[in-house]
């Protein structure tokens, strides 16, 4: 297998690049890849932001289902993926996530930690652990809620649906629709948003407000 993250340039963006086929999942290598590519971009002069994006067919369809095996056998040890999260969260320039194809489980909560998101049209984004009997462990219970609103976090994760991409947009959960090519699009709106404020998910609460206790 050849290398699972690529870190590219398209002149002052840099473009990081998921390429574990055939869908992606956050398997050993991967997350270590993303955070030294963060980093490595965070630290060069010349980068202005940073896209993530998935090779091939979808972004992250979630984490590698054979890993959870091995921790709940006693094979290997619990890994965590906060680490890696809060680094995007924290990169003092924006991270914009590319979504095609599929968003789910830990690439729905990789894709909330960046400080925007672009969509393709015919995407989904979903918190799916439920139908594995979990739930999302690596902060989807506390991004969703953030960008989603508590009511629309609390039915995700309880019933464990995608939901598609223009809904996605009217939820806030991504922040553009991105007609034609996806990666074109995504260095664009990053150029757009390079010189803008980065927003982090887990400090914005305007939607975790005069919520109805029913909804839980």
């Amino acid at each position: 297998m050849g290398e699972l993250v690529k870190l590219t340039h398209w002149e002052d963006i840099a473009v990081v690049t998921i390429d574990n086929p055939p869908v992606n999942a956050l398997s050993p290598g991967v997350p270590e890849g993303i955070l030294d590519s963060i980093k490595a971009s965070a630290n060069d002069p010349a980068v202005k932001a940073i896209v993530v994006i998935g090779a091939g067919s979808t972004f992250i369809a979630g984490a590698d289902i054979r890993e959870f095996q091995k921790v709940t056998s006693g094979e290997k040890a619990r890994v965590t993926l906060h680490p890696m999260l809060l680094a995007i969260e924290d990169s003092p320039k924006p991270v914009i996530m590319a979504i095609h194809g599929q968003a789910l489980g830990g690439g729905l909560e990789l894709a909330m930690a960046g400080h925007y998101r672009v969509i393709a049209p015919a995407a989904q984004v979903g918190q799916p652990e439920v139908k594995l009997g979990i739930i999302p462990g690596a902060g989807g219970t506390q991004r969703l809620p953030r960008l989603a609103g508590i009511a629309k976090a609390v039915e995700m994760c309880a019933f464990g649906e995608p939901i598609p991409a223009r809904e996605a947009l009217a939820l806030g959960i991504v922040d553009r629709v991105i007609e034609g090519d996806l990666l074109t699009g995504a260095v664009a709106f990053a150029r757009e948003v390079a010189d803008r404020p980065a927003p982090k998910t887990r400090e914005r609460n305007e939607k975790l407000a005069a919520v109805d206790p029913a909804v839980f």
